[in-house]
């Protein structure tokens, strides 16, 4: 302001564009048409001493380029052109901007030699940026297993306990033969206590054995969980199709093999889901997109 070249009012219209946009402030005194090109470029030269290049027809070579992320050259409309022994010689459009040139030592590791090019050139050799490798996404893995394996961890066993007893409760009060035999046992008036308590022992014993086997099951299938890996399991699997399996075939446990829980899509099937407990509550929370894959990504 000082050389005359703009004016208050001007200033405090760009600084004003500048906390909306974050653009360098030469750049929005030069496109507001406060600052011509021509000014612009003799003013650096004049005021600061810094050499004025032009970058047409200059090749830079792509390991020059590499020194400065190409996000970065862009936000800041600058461009490395080349390197030398004294250092990195970077066109810039605002080479005033001493924060940036130091953060730019920093980064690259060397001495920053800043020149002052025009914009359109500077926006010419930007052009020439390798394109950059867009990264593999990588998808956040759920934090914890879903509310049905975390369900099951606990009451697997209490459930399956429990439904050898009923199983026992639904012979004695429906099944004839078992009656039958139930009352050939118990016949004998002077053995009867005898061969009541003979019974009851198998009973309990059939119950207890069936418990015990119930309990290493839930440990085989729910203890020590971890996600698999996804190159492992692949590409994430499809919403859509998971709810399709579940309705149909859930009592079978084709939507947990499909979602790469094999263990859990077993012990679906020789349970028919659980007695259909899990298989109505995995449809549930399929429908709040509540269960990921086993890998623990969301579903698509």
């Amino acid at each position: 302001m000082r050389e005359g070249l703009i004016t208050n009012a001007q200033l405090d219209m760009a600084l004003a564009r500048q906390k909306e946009t974050d653009q360098p402030l030469m750049r929005i005194l030069v496109e507001s048409g406060f600052i011509d090109e021509t000014r612009r470029l003799n003013f650096f030269k004049r005021q600061f001493g810094i050499p004025l290049v032009s970058l047409e027809g200059i090749q830079i070579d792509p390991i020059v380029y590499s020194y400065i992320p190409a996000s970065l050259a862009r936000r800041h409309h600058m461009v490395p052109i080349k390197l030398d022994r004294d250092g990195l010689v970077v066109a810039m459009e605002d080479p005033s901007d001493l924060v940036l040139i130091d953060n730019l030592r920093q980064l690259v590791g060397l001495r920053i030699k800043p020149v002052v090019a025009p914009s359109a050139e500077i926006a010419a050799a930007l052009e020439g940026y390798p394109e950059e490798e867009v990264p593999e996404k990588v998808l956040e893995r759920a934090e914890r297993f879903d509310p049905a394996v975390r369900f099951f961890s606990w009451f697997f066993l209490p459930i399956m306990s429990s439904a050898l007893l009923g199983f026992f409760a639904l012979l004695l009060a429906y099944s004839e033969p078992f009656q039958r035999w139930l009352q050939e046992q118990l016949a004998d008036n002077v053995t009867k206590s005898a061969q009541a308590f003979t019974v009851f022992l198998y009973l309990f014993l059939t119950w207890g054995v069936w418990t015990i086997i119930m309990y290493e099951v839930r440990g085989l299938v729910f203890d020590d969980l971890e996600w698999r890996e996804q190159a492992d399991l692949g590409e994430p699997r499809k919403r859509n199709t998971a709810l399709l399996l579940s309705l149909l075939f859930g009592w079978l446990g084709l939507d947990r093999f499909y979602l790469g829980y094999r263990r859990m899509g077993i012990l679906k099937l020789l349970t028919l889901g659980l007695l259909g407990v899990w298989w109505i509550l995995d449809f549930i929370l399929l429908l709040g997109d509540k269960i990921p894959d086993a890998a623990g990504r969301p579903l698509e």
